[in-house]
């Protein structure tokens, strides 16, 4: 189950590579699955559908640690306190800004002392 790459982390248009303060403002984000909505709605809380039982389950199981992911799998929307598409958008724009490979953000400081 491996999500693909998405069209909105595009990092130039046309042979014109982007500047991080101009990637800010829609990296990561595609309106199209967001009703339409220009910039990104807040997410405070929500579960989110499955396409079957057992997607819904190996998303878990992932999100728990209770199996290793496939090469490029990632964990898919579960429930707003895991993950939501809201912290996603900022881990895709702070890895721009930082110039990193990968972000991450948690709900709380405990949580992200937990997990270091």
């Amino acid at each position: 189950m491996t999500r693909p790459k998405r069209e909105s982390h595009s990092r130039t248009i046309g042979d014109q590579t982007l500047h991080p303060e101009s990637l800010m403002m829609g990296y990561g984000y595609r309106p199209e699955l967001s009703e339409g909505s220009i910039k990104p709605p807040l997410f405070l809380t929500s579960t989110f559908v499955f396409e079957t039982a057992e997607e819904g389950k190996a998303f878990f199981e992932l999100a728990y640690g209770l199996r290793k992911g496939d090469p490029g799998e990632e964990m898919g929307l579960i429930y707003s306190r895991l993950n939501n598409p809201n912290l996603e958008i900022l881990e895709d724009r702070l890895t721009i800004w930082d110039g990193a490979e990968a972000a991450a953000v948690f709900e709380s400081g405990m949580a992200a002392i937990s997990t270091t």
